[in-house]
């Protein structure tokens, strides 16, 4: 008996020496092949010097918490009675479901702009969509320095207070009130809408919940409860946590992809907050492969509006007119006719890495009650 329980003893201690020489060796094995790829180097170091590298190249992170209330309300007139209170956004939220707003009344803020699609929607290839535009996302559109593809609103403009009462610089605001009486997108009828909601009980209780008792009901008003609602829909992701300091927000892969963006010259045009949102030259060294399609040029000056690529893989399809279903093939197009030079599917796939870490959590919004209204 003695003997058999030495030998289990001596059984055991063999079998945890091999366990440990085993972890040793895939731990030794590990290490190696570490530094094999990563030459040796002090990996922290280099991921340090990609972040300082991101700051250098106009990289910003999303604005949060005190910061971001600051520029929310900086972007209204002082005698503005816009606080972004919880009555307003929730108002706000009716305004941006309600399809009564268009004149067929069947298009809402979100039949475009989808919040369960990331803000954007499916490419309109009917005739209502000649130029065959692709719907930009809504989110984080408070970050942008212009609106719409040939820039017809940006954020330096000059006041024009003939058309709105919306400082330059909020271009959310003056982008909506367009949106709500162009004749390509809502097409709404003022009047017919301000009479609708004021003749509402339900509509003026939601109304006078956010504004007083004394509240006048206009189209800036309207314009400016939906463009707060738009305003908050804003989405923080592990690159911004990166770039505020994290410096573990961000995988060595994609803290590589985030280098050859940079190197490459994709953040060129993709820079700023939204790694877009900017008016910028367009076809700068070559021709774009599909841009006959829907035949929708640039400006004047040859300059298109960049988009976002916050969420860029969620939100397929590409360019202005939706010419790359696949963004692999959307990277390699851009690469070729802005900066002229032919990236490799690895190079490829290594930029797509870093994009990945442009998607954030969508907090999740409840689709409203809309009030009973006659418009």
């Amino acid at each position: 008996m003695k003997k058999n329980k030495q030998n289990l003893c001596s059984l055991i201690s063999q079998v945890r020496s091999k366990v440990m020489l085993f972890g040793i060796i895939i731990c030794s094995s590990f290490f190696v092949f570490t530094q094999l790829v990563y030459g040796f180097e002090d990996i922290g170091a280099k991921i340090e010097a990609i972040a300082k590298k991101a700051h250098s190249a106009g990289l910003k992170p999303v604005s949060e918490g005190a910061e971001l209330a600051t520029l929310q309300k900086g972007m209204f007139d002082k005698k503005s009675d816009f606080s972004f209170s919880e009555a307003q956004l929730e108002l706000g939220k009716i305004l941006y479901f309600d399809p009564r707003l268009s004149s067929d009344g069947m298009r809402s803020c979100n039949t475009c702009h989808n919040i369960a699609m990331q803000g954007t929607s499916t490419l309109d290839k009917s005739q209502n969509n000649p130029r065959h535009l692709n719907v930009p996302t809504i989110y984080n559109m408070l970050f942008n320095d212009a609106a719409y593809y040939k820039g017809q609103i940006k954020r330096h403009d000059k006041l024009d207070t003939n058309t709105s009462k919306f400082l330059s610089k909020n271009i959310t605001a003056r982008a909506t009130l367009h949106a709500l009486k162009a004749d390509n997108e809502m097409k709404g009828n003022m009047q017919k809408i301000i009479q609708g909601i004021t003749n509402s009980k339900e509509y003026m209780r939601y109304f006078i919940r956010a504004y007083g008792t004394k509240v006048k009901v206009d189209e800036n008003l309207i314009a400016q409860t939906l463009a707060g609602f738009i305003m908050s829909l804003n989405v923080v992701t592990r690159f911004d946590d990166f770039l505020n300091g994290n410096l573990k927000a961000l995988s060595i892969s994609e803290a590589e992809g985030l280098d050859m963006f940079i190197e490459k010259g994709c953040v060129t045009c993709h820079n700023g907050v939204n790694l877009g949102g900017t008016m910028q030259p367009f076809e700068v060294i070559g021709k774009y492969k599909f841009s006959d399609l829907g035949k929708f040029g640039t400006d004047s000056n040859k300059m298109l509006k960049v988009p976002t690529l916050r969420n860029i893989t969620a939100t397929a399809p590409y360019f202005h007119n939706g010419g790359f279903s696949n963004l692999d093939d959307a990277i390699k197009e851009m690469g070729r006719i802005q900066i002229g030079i032919n990236l490799s599917n690895k190079d490829i796939a290594k930029i797509i890495e870093f994009l990945e870490s442009l998607s954030g959590e969508i907090r999740t919004i409840t689709i409203p009650t809309l009030p009973r209204a006659s418009f």
